[in-house]
């Protein structure tokens, strides 16, 4: 018997979740310690459940040890509904088992990406509100290097006694 292997990419368009077509699709994989998304919007309600039900699916199905960050590059479209937006910030603040939390968060958005400079202070908001840390980047490079330094943040942290 051969070992499971593992998926090697999730995305949105792979799940439905109500009789409306979600609008956006975000594609999930993991390289390393950073789990990346791909998200081509603009987004709505169906997606962000979508989202929520992709992400859930492979985070059980690779199961990541350690610390690890989530990068999300943003593609073509930051918008949001207004209720896409309020369901995001619902679905980030659900408690979720430990393993499941990225230590930190960051989004790719360069400058030609439509509505980022209207969209970037919602998910700041977000972010700041679940208290994980989080940056905007305009480059994967800038991202990638502030994600090592919040990983190597939080494999040196001191543990909290039990």
């Amino acid at each position: 018997m051969s070992p499971v292997a593992k998926p090697k990419k999730r995305s949105t368009s792979q799940i439905k979740t109500s009789q409306f077509t979600p609008h956006g699709v975000v594609d999930i994989w993991m390289e390393g310690s950073l789990m990346h998304y791909e998200a081509t919007g603009p987004f709505n309600t169906e997606l962000v459940d979508c989202l929520a039900i992709a992400q859930r699916d492979y985070l059980l199905a690779t199961r990541p040890q350690g610390a690890w960050v989530s990068v999300c590059t943003v593609v073509g479209n930051a918008m949001s509904s207004p209720d896409g937006i309020a369901r995001y910030a619902a679905i980030m603040a659900a408690p979720k088992p430990d393993n499941m939390i990225p230590v930190a968060t960051a989004f790719v958005m360069a400058p030609d990406v439509e509505g980022g400079s209207i969209m970037a202070p919602q998910f700041t908001k977000i972010y700041a509100d679940i208290g994980r840390p989080f940056q905007i980047f305009e480059t994967m490079a800038a991202a990638q290097v502030w994600a090592d330094a919040m990983l190597e943040q939080a494999r040196t942290a001191p543990t909290a006694p039990t």
